[in-house]
């Protein structure tokens, strides 16, 4: 289990070490999606890991993994900027602004939306364990 970038993050790190680090595990999930490939989508979420999507929609690991190795969710991009983390001792908490794009059963998407993701830190590294995404309102 890496748990990508921000493995070894230290709770007593000031702030901006830990949004470095935490930005740049979201940009390598980010291109862990776009690559559509679902064993490195899996090194960054938890056994439990649930999302809720921005339809309402909540899916757990596996049906999300399946949804990407079926070809029936396929992201073409998938960026975010970090607005803020809070560490809590082996808990964290990021809030982010992105796009997520691609095609749903074939029907292609382009939202701009928040996610807010919480992350445990397991073996040295962090993995997600809920994921919530909220449309912006833009387009």
């Amino acid at each position: 289990m890496t748990g990508g970038p921000a493995a070894d993050a230290r709770d007593d790190e000031p702030a901006e070490p830990a949004h470095a680090r935490f930005a740049g595990l979201l940009r390598a999930w980010g291109a862990a999606l776009v690559a559509n490939d679902p064993a490195a989508i899996d090194e960054f979420v938890d056994p439990g890991w649930t999302i809720a999507g921005a339809d309402g929609d909540v899916q757990e690991r596996a049906g999300f993994l399946a949804l990407v190795a079926l070809g029936e969710l396929v992201h073409t991009e998938m960026s975010s900027q970090l607005v803020s983390v809070r560490v809590h001792d082996d808990v964290a908490v990021t809030l982010a602004r992105g796009v997520s794009a691609g095609t749903w059963h074939g029907t292609p998407f382009r939202e701009e939306e928040w996610s807010v993701d919480t992350f445990v830190r397991r073996d040295g590294g962090w993995r997600c364990v809920h994921t919530a995404v909220v449309p912006t309102g833009g387009t």
